[in-house]
């Protein structure tokens, strides 16, 4: 019984050596604010405290981490690049902050490290601060160094991507494109696709109509809460996110035959109005 109990605990101790030793290296997951339910890729999401001014953020399901903000700006070379970058402190748990500086617009905030696996992984997302700023259009096309997947456009300002919508991402290695690369989309809402980069390294992803019923009480400002989404690629031993938050249909919240039938209740309505009167005959017969 003694010598039961003596190899059951070495096997014990021997298994988590092994489990120690494969960790090792790698660091520990950031033991913060408890992940997302809805997805294990690395993601980054906007915390309290946001003004004009700054932000803060948290990043998930990532370890031994580092991060970099960058800032939209005008131009293409690697000196407006460096200009518009900031390094980041990330603490312990993955929360980390972004200062906006003179100015606003968009910024973009990336967080390195490993992912759950051990890959080397990078998670991106954008935050738009309100006072003015250069247009995001090179910010998003500058050759950064590093695997990443970004928006090729932008929702104008204000503007959403929203369900039924078809967005394109790209794809790029040191700013090359990536052609062939498996891409994944999934969302809070329990969606799931999978895309193919092209030649280009482009992928157009459509935002799936998953939304369930929400109640009205839960809406806020006329609107239900947005659904939040990541976007994943993998090459190799790499992995590169992007995520951010879409929200339900233009229409979605509306009444579809109803809509019709007001529509076609104001066109009869309509129709003495634009029916002509026939013009009355002289006695020649003529109008």
């Amino acid at each position: 019984m003694r010598t039961t109990l003596k190899i059951a605990c070495v096997a014990l101790l021997c298994g988590t050596s092994v489990a120690q030793a494969q960790h090792a290296g790698h660091g520990d997951m950031a033991k913060g604010p408890s992940a997302p339910d809805w997805t294990a890729y690395p993601v980054i999401a906007a915390g309290g405290g946001f003004s004009r001014s700054g932000a803060k953020f948290q990043a998930y399901n990532m370890h031994a981490m580092d991060a970099a903000s960058y800032a939209s700006f005008d131009g293409q070379t690697v000196e407006d690049l460096n200009k518009a970058t900031q390094s980041l402190k990330v603490d312990e748990n993955g929360a980390l902050s972004v200062k906006s500086g003179a100015k606003g617009g968009y910024y973009l905030v990336r967080v390195s490290g490993h992912g759950p696996g051990g890959e080397e992984a990078s998670a991106t997302t954008l935050k738009y601060f309100s006072n003015p700023g250069p247009a995001p259009r090179d910010l998003l096309n500058i050759a950064r160094p590093g695997f990443e997947i970004m928006p090729a456009v932008l929702p104008r300002e204000h503007g959403h991507y929203r369900e039924y919508e078809t967005w394109r991402f790209s794809v790029r290695m040191d700013g090359k494109p990536m052609a062939g690369l498996p891409v994944v989309m999934e969302t809070s809402n329990g969606s799931k696709a999978e895309y193919v980069t092209q030649a280009d390294g482009s992928v157009d992803i459509t935002f799936p109509g998953d939304f369930k019923d929400i109640p009205k009480d839960q809406w806020r400002h006329g609107s239900p809460p947005a659904s939040k989404f990541v976007v994943a690629v993998r090459n190799g031993g790499l992995l590169a996110t992007y995520n951010d938050s879409y929200e339900l249909g233009a229409y979605g919240d509306k009444n579809l035959w109803a809509g019709i039938g007001f529509t076609m209740l104001g066109m009869i309505a309509a129709v003495p109005l634009v029916r002509r009167r026939k013009p009355a005959k002289n006695s020649q017969g003529e109008a």
